[in-house]
């Protein structure tokens, strides 16, 4: 476990499969190592840019289990995921991200069905009780909590104290649980790629996780920020919108490819895909790639 406080990048390692459809886990620790030598605020990890939801239990296992050992080595922060469709194995998931070492878990409602308040909030109350670390609320998708909701499980749920707010538009909804001035609130993370960070940032977010393919050149953005220079920030931001934007559209096949580009991965593959990239998403790739590649830093 990590004594450093959650703030900045938490890079979402992807998975990376092999031409078999495996995990291939030399790669997996190389794109760990590779967001904690870029110099990243934590991970976070398996989510849905890990493609978590296509993962066997024990695929997602080793995910967690390679995270924790790179991070505890480099005392860097590692949210865990233990979202599940349903409690229990929320709970065995729960269990076993602490037992390998992760500083908190992060978890969505069950996310095959739109359960009821009463039902998110004991699926909560369950993962808390079975851990002794933070647990981080991921606020997105069919079953959006309000500010109140969350202030609610936050001041309720011993455990439950964090929030990676994804519902538009994110930068109201953070400025409206940050409004409730709550104690038991202890952090607001962004996400969307870090597409409106800067904006964020501003509201009071304290960091935005996000696919890990352009972390290095977020983290320093998210330095700049933190140090006082907002028209440095919002220069080196602007260098970076092109792959954020890009990467909305393209999904994570883009993300991928631009981790080949870097030297990490070895392919593109993703499990389930039905559009693969063409030759005009590649080209337009390497136009992106271009503008950003003189201002990443790791390999330098």
């Amino acid at each position: 476990m990590s004594n450093k406080p959650w703030r900045g990048s938490f890079a979402t390692p992807m998975t990376p499969f092999d031409d078999k459809d495996r995990i291939d886990e030399e790669a997996l620790r190389a794109e760990v190592r590779f967001c904690i030598e870029s110099g990243v605020g934590g991970l976070c990890m398996p989510v849905l840019v890990s493609e978590f939801q296509t993962l066997s239990e024990a695929e997602r296992r080793l995910m967690v289990r390679v995270a924790a050992e790179e991070c505890t080595r480099s005392n860097t922060p590692l949210i865990a995921c233990c979202a599940a469709v349903n409690t229990p194995l929320a709970v065995e998931y729960a269990r076993y991200c602490e037992k390998q070492g992760a500083d908190g878990v992060i978890a969505m409602p069950p996310y095959t069905q739109r359960p009821d308040s009463d039902t998110v909030y004991a699926y909560y109350k369950a993962i808390s009780d079975a851990v002794h670390i933070p647990v981080m609320i991921q606020n997105a998708g069919a079953t959006a909590l309000s500010a109140s909701d969350i202030v609610r499980y936050c001041t309720e749920i011993e455990h439950v104290s964090w929030v990676k707010e994804e519902v538009y538009p994110s930068t109201h909804s953070i400025s409206a649980i940050v409004a409730r001035q709550s104690p038991h609130v202890k952090g607001i993370m962004g996400g969307s790629g870090g597409l409106h960070m800067i904006h964020e940032w501003k509201r009071g977010s304290c960091g935005v996780i996000h696919a890990c393919q352009y972390c290095d050149l977020l983290q320093r953005v998210w330095n700049l920020l933190d140090g006082g220079q907002m028209a440095e920030a919002e220069e080196a931001f602007e260098h970076l919108l092109p792959g954020i934007v890009t990467e909305g559209l393209m999904g994570m096949a883009y993300a991928k490819e631009i981790m080949v580009r870097r030297g990490v991965l070895k392919n593109n593959r993703m499990r389930l895909q039905t559009r693969p990239l063409d030759e005009h998403d590649l080209r337009e790739i390497d136009r992106v790639w271009a503008r950003i590649e003189p201002y990443l830093t790791w390999g330098k």
